[in-house]
């Protein structure tokens, strides 16, 4: 049944969609106002931000009602991202759009839809992102297949698509700016696929087909556009040209993770002539490759080439930054200083407390899956290994939910932590990632700094 406090929450939509929508009588080329809000179900957090090319450009805070709204005096029209949590969607603006979403975070995918001015269109983009995740789960068995019954398989997938895509686009009649995203959604998950299946066919039958593919299977490759600005942070595109790169290197039979890094941006650097779009590739690169390779001679020689090819200073010193962070944390060193808190909000210093060896984890509560299993594994392991501490480091903002929370969990295996300033935290121990964890000596020296507590191999680097 329709509750009375579901009639409200849609009178609120409909409103404020009616409201925004009312100007539009009068068309003036120069006005470029924007309407954006909506509902989350079950919020993971107090906000949303509202990006542009991965940058911040708004937060937007959900109040009460878990309603957030935001009239924009200027927004340049184009493909916008919205991140609630550990999620993201796209939502593309038309000059003077006004949209409302509802988004149920317990089915983030496929529970949420639009509504208001440029609706239809941002409708399509969740309809495809959906269908393409169901995709995603339901493909091992093709990628078994051989080839001729995997071309079927894979084609005929992408027919049924073109076909969705033609009909919406007839139907709701969107501009070419709309259009660039919607078809290069459309072909680059079919390309995707195509990069995939040999590795994949040779992880589940254990046979290598590459020899036996037809000799213009990669052909396709040709029909990519890798200088287009507007598709440089787009996912589909950043997903693609990641397993792109990944299949042309494994053909070299590289050994190294820095003769496959080096041999990427070679690749990169013949492949996009526009710079603004390789400057970006070569930055997720080098960003990437820092994090896995901790040798530093390998490092110095890695940003040698990096800095010959990339012209973007800006991104240029982030690189540095997390070079210069990655050599405080070598072996041996002490974690640089930075706040954290008890559940008393007393200071606690993570060189001078540390008095056994110690196992650092890292959680939030926008993924409290990931830290219930990180505290499973901690059970496990304080059991097995007794010389060890265990120190679980909450990085959100909110203290009160979080003392609350860790006096109810009452985790004894656990001292529980919270950071001060997760940026700080970010920069200095280089956190970009939840299953990063951190092995400290019983003096409190670094003696693994990049491990993952889920990794099959953990307990043989305790």
């Amino acid at each position: 049944m329709f509750s009375q406090n579901s009639f409200y929450k849609c009178l609120f939509l409909s409103i404020t969609t009616l409201l925004c929508s009312c100007n539009k009588k009068t068309v003036d080329k120069n006005d470029f106002h924007a309407y954006f809000g909506g509902e989350i179900i079950n919020p993971k957090a107090s906000y949303i931000l509202f990006c542009k090319d991965n940058k911040v450009i708004d937060t937007l805070h959900i109040n009460s009602l878990n309603q957030f709204s935001k009239k924009f005096d200027s927004l340049t029209p184009g493909m916008y991202i919205i991140k609630h949590g550990d999620k993201i969607k796209y939502v593309f603006f038309d000059k003077n759009d006004s949209l409302n979403i509802r988004i149920n975070t317990k089915d983030f995918e496929h529970a949420s839809s639009f509504f208001g001015t440029g609706k239809n269109k941002n409708n399509f983009l969740l309809e495809i992102f959906a269908s393409n995740i169901d995709d995603k789960n339901n493909l091992d068995f093709h990628y078994s297949k051989n080839y001729k019954k995997f071309k079927k398989s894979n084609d005929s997938l992408k027919d049924a698509k073109t076909a969705f895509y033609l009909r919406r686009k007839t139907e709701i009649g969107w501009n070419h700016d709309f259009d660039l995203y919607a078809k290069a959604i459309l072909d680059l998950e079919y390309f995707t696929r195509l990069e995939i299946y040999p590795f994949a066919h040779l992880e589940y039958t254990n046979q290598n087909i590459k020899d036996s593919l037809p000799k213009d299977y990669y052909d396709f490759r040709k029909k990519i556009n890798f200088n287009n600005e507007k598709l440089s942070e787009f996912a589909p595109f950043t997903r693609y040209l990641a397993i792109m790169l990944n299949s042309i290197v494994s053909d070299r039979n590289l050994e190294s993770d820095y003769d496959q890094n080096i041999a990427k941006l070679q690749i990169v650097d013949s492949l996009i002539s526009n710079q603004k779009v390789k400057n970006k590739i070569l930055n997720n690169i080098a960003f990437v490759y820092l994090l896995e390779d901790q040798n530093i001679e390998n490092n110095n020689k890695f940003l040698k080439r990096y800095f010959e090819i990339s012209t973007d200073s800006t991104q240029q010193n982030e690189i540095l930054k997390i070079k210069n962070s990655i050599k405080n944390l070598s072996q041996n060193n002490k974690l640089p200083n930075v706040e954290l808190v008890d559940s008393k909000n007393k200071l606690f210093d993570i060189n001078k407390n540390i008095n056994n060896k110690t196992v650092i984890v890292f959680w939030t509560k926008n993924a409290i899956n990931h830290y219930n299993a990180s505290q499973k594994k901690i059970n496990v392991l304080s059991q097995k290994h007794k010389d060890y501490d265990f120190i679980s480091v909450n990085i959100d903002h909110d203290f009160d939910y979080w003392s609350k929370l860790v006096a109810y969990r009452n985790n004894p295996n656990t001292i529980e932590l919270q950071v001060k300033d997760f940026g700080v935290l970010k920069d200095l121990w280089i956190i970009n990632r939840l299953n990063r964890t951190i092995i400290l000596n019983k003096d409190g020296s670094i003696k693994e700094v990049f491990a993952n507590i889920f990794d099959d191999d953990f307990e043989d680097k305790l």
